[in-house]
């Protein structure tokens, strides 16, 4: 059984990652096109979280979803902090220390990728 931090954390990074993927379709938080900006990248980027999402919160294949995820937050958090630090609290932020803790809480279930 994981502790409610751990839980608070699970379920804030699937909910804030699934969010992001339906934005990256509809466009509803206004700040999507600041990341990606070519069209096919969107949905490439938009199914991705939603997929990542999904899987963080069934704890299904959790390891290889934050490997995934962690190459966008850096991505993600270099971009804003060379362009736009200002707004360095925002949901990418968010989302970078979500799967930095996410890392850390499951760091036992990643001995299996590196070994």
């Amino acid at each position: 059984m994981e502790s409610k931090y751990a839980l608070l954390i699970r379920f804030s990074l699937g909910i804030i990652l699934i969010v992001l993927g339906i934005n990256q379709f509809f466009n509803f938080l206004g700040f999507s096109d600041a990341l990606v900006v070519l069209e096919t990248n969107k949905v490439f980027y938009g199914i991705r979280f939603i997929i990542s999402g999904i899987s963080v919160l069934t704890r299904k294949a959790v390891p290889v979803a934050l490997i995934i995820l962690s190459f966008f937050a850096v991505q993600a958090f270099f971009y804003f902090l060379s362009n736009n630090p200002e707004n360095l609290i925002s949901p990418i932020g968010i989302v970078v220390l979500l799967v930095i803790l996410n890392i850390a809480n499951n760091k036992n279930r990643f001995k299996g990728l590196f070994n």
